[in-house]
């Protein structure tokens, strides 16, 4: 960093101002100036960029603290690092009042031979103001509302997106009250930022302002000071907050008229179902085509439940909770119809889901095994998904494998899409929705073939209890 790095020595004494900025040159690899006072000081920053200045405080004429504010009054804010023969108290108090980047004692310097200790102070110097230019130059362009208040409400500085919203220019935003230029939000945010420099915990909440949605994040600045201060981000989220307000309203239409179609459905289909049976009886031995009607009662009935199923499991799960993987298999296992199938748990792990849609997942993924794969052992394990491709390491993967018949390579992709079955009486939706179980919570479930050459499933990106 010392390469980049522009310094100008300042130094009544015109021997130690040039062997300064000679050893910064030379052994640090500094663009180094030097000047023997303030005059000569401003001559130089008024033919060169300089990125720091290190001058004597006792000087002939302006000394070392009038030429810092000399230089900021036409310059602007560059590092300042003051150097003095004497290390009193009242130098060193009135040198951090001025506003120093920092103070040190001469012999200091003289007696590290390498100047190390000066060329350190210089590099952290410029490399905090660098930070903080690139820090504002963020600030002044991002479309967040960016705020610095202190305790009282008083609004020390704010960007472009501020005054935006406010309707007035930036300058007349500092000095002025937050709640007076933002009457319907400012109490709130006020009240959060007072609550953080208290707690000295950021906090974030929502907002509304003439209509828009606001996402807030208040984070304390400066703790026990002379200035408590707090900063406020706020994002406009109104075109989120509105698809997911717009979504939420369609997902419960959905589910009105899956409801309601289920309902039309099923009690046409059950009084047909009845009489196909009580025709039945009529029959020592019922006709094969009674047998082929009933068969189909069956497979509408679970084509309404499955299509009632695939219209409830698509809304986010907002509130996961721990549920043990084996137990939500061993719960759901009995009502599955495997009597010649048998159920290995190698899991005790607990992860955050959906109790209710873990096991509906886990149903459809047995039924899967059992009906097309004529499997005769079911596995449900856990396994560690992170790697070094970008995962997160805490995750965790848990899945579901069989010793059955197995899926085709080339029906990996397809197998989840509406409608796919390769059973004649299969409805199609048993693995669409695994799929839309899986995207509510977040994960993401992969086909492949088991150890035992059957079909195993992996759903990965799990959330550890």
């Amino acid at each position: 960093m010392s390469e980049d790095i522009r310094v100008l020595v300042v130094d009544d004494s015109e021997f130690f101002a040039e062997m300064t900025a000679g050893t910064l040159a030379e052994d640090h690899g500094m663009e180094s100036h030097w000047a023997t006072g303030a005059d000569e000081a401003m001559d130089v920053l008024a033919d060169a960029e300089i990125d720091c200045i290190v001058s004597d405080y006792e000087m002939p004429g302006p000394d070392g603290l009038e030429l810092m504010a000399m230089v900021r009054a036409e310059h602007g804010e560059v590092p300042f690092i003051l150097l003095t023969g004497r290390g009193t108290e009242e130098i060193a108090s009135e040198a951090i009042s001025a506003g120093v980047d920092d103070y040190i004692l001469k012999l200091e310097v003289v007696e590290d031979q390498q100047y190390q200790q000066l060329a350190n102070r210089i590099e952290s110097a410029v490399d905090q103001q660098r930070t903080q230019r690139r820090y504002e130059l963020l600030v002044d362009n991002t479309p967040d509302v960016v705020t610095q208040v202190e305790h009282d409400g008083t609004i020390v500085a704010a960007n472009p997106a501020m005054a935006d919203l406010a309707g007035v220019d930036r300058d007349s935003l500092r000095g002025a009250d937050l709640t007076e230029q933002f009457p319907e939000t400012g109490e709130s945010w006020l009240t959060a930022g007072q609550a953080v420099l208290e707690t000295g915990e950021s906090r974030t909440f929502e907002s509304e302002l003439d209509g828009r949605h606001f996402h807030n994040i208040v984070v304390p600045v400066d703790i026990r000071t002379e200035r408590d201060t707090f900063q406020l981000i706020a994002r406009d989220v109104t075109e989120r907050t509105e698809r997911a307000r717009e979504l939420k309203r369609k997902n419960e239409r959905l589910d009105r008229f899956a409801s309601m179609v289920s309902h039309d459905l099923k009690g046409p289909l059950d009084i047909a179902s009845m009489n196909a049976k009580l025709l039945g009886e009529e029959f020592e031995e019922p006709p094969e085509q009674l047998e082929a009607i009933q068969r189909s009662h069956d497979r509408m009935d679970r084509l309404i439940d499955d299509v009632l199923t695939l219209a409830r499991q698509g809304d986010t799960v907002d509130d996961p909770v721990a549920t043990t993987v084996g137990a939500a298999a061993e719960k759901v296992w009995p009502y599955v119809d495997a009597d010649a199938t048998d159920l290995v748990v190698e899991t005790d792990a607990e992860i955050m889901a959906d109790d209710a849609r873990l096991q509906e997942l886990l149903s459809n993924l047995f039924r899967n095994a059992i009906t097309h794969g004529d499997a005769d052992t079911v596995r449900v394990g856990t396994f560690a998904s992170g790697s070094g491709d970008g995962r997160d390491e805490t995750a965790l993967a848990f899945y579901v494998a069989d010793d059955g018949t197995g899926i085709p390579e080339d029906e990996y992709q397809t197998v989840f899409e509406t409608g796919f079955s390769t059973a004649g009486d299969g409805t199609g939706f048993g693995l669409a929705i695994v799929q839309q179980i899986a995207d509510a919570h977040g994960w993401t479930v992969e086909v492949g073939e088991s150890e035992a050459n059957g079909a195993r499933f992996d759903v990965t990106g799990v959330e550890p209890a």
